[in-house]
């Protein structure tokens, strides 16, 4: 079986790529929702940050070892937030925790602006342009190399690491 180099710590240019993805794309929904009514982003933009640091935060980082133990994380500055407001928690993330992640991860952060941006095809497409990339580069690149090994992401598995 061929062996996977773990991660020590993300390096600036894995931060740099997942922010302009994860961010870019956060703002242009942001963007698309604000074109159509500014009560909305404000919503909106409410239940992301409830989701990024509850559903996120707890549920899927507080078991990630990387900004507890190598002071480092691919979504600056949550991993810094995380680590202030949640203990760190090894194991295996319980059903509601794996279903939190998922809810932020395609519900919020994916499905929910798509209202908005079918209103703006110019928007869709860069939010698009910006999210395929990320995720892909987020599971195919980054996912297969983590040592958060209860992520529902995570590909590399037990068997395969260094």
């Amino acid at each position: 079986m061929r062996k996977i180099h773990m991660i020590e710590k993300f390096s600036l240019l894995d931060k740099v790529l997942m922010g302009i993805g994860f961010y870019g794309m956060t703002i242009i929904a942001l963007y698309a929702i604000y074109l159509v009514s500014f009560t909305w982003v404000l919503i909106y933009l409410g239940v992301f940050v409830f989701g990024m640091l509850v559903l996120f935060g707890y549920c899927l980082c507080s078991h990630c070892p990387y900004p507890h133990s190598h002071s480092s994380c691919l979504f600056p500055p949550f991993g810094q937030i995380f680590k202030r407001l949640y203990t760190y928690r090894p194991g295996p993330l319980n059903a509601t925790e794996k279903t939190g992640f998922w809810v932020i991860m395609i519900g919020i952060i994916v499905v929910m602006p798509q209202y908005w941006l079918l209103k703006n095809y110019t928007l869709m497409i860069l939010f698009w342009l910006l999210c395929l990339p990320t995720f892909a580069g987020f599971v195919f690149y980054n996912c297969k190399r983590c040592k958060c090994s209860h992520c529902p992401l995570n590909l590399a598995g037990d068997k395969y690491r260094s």
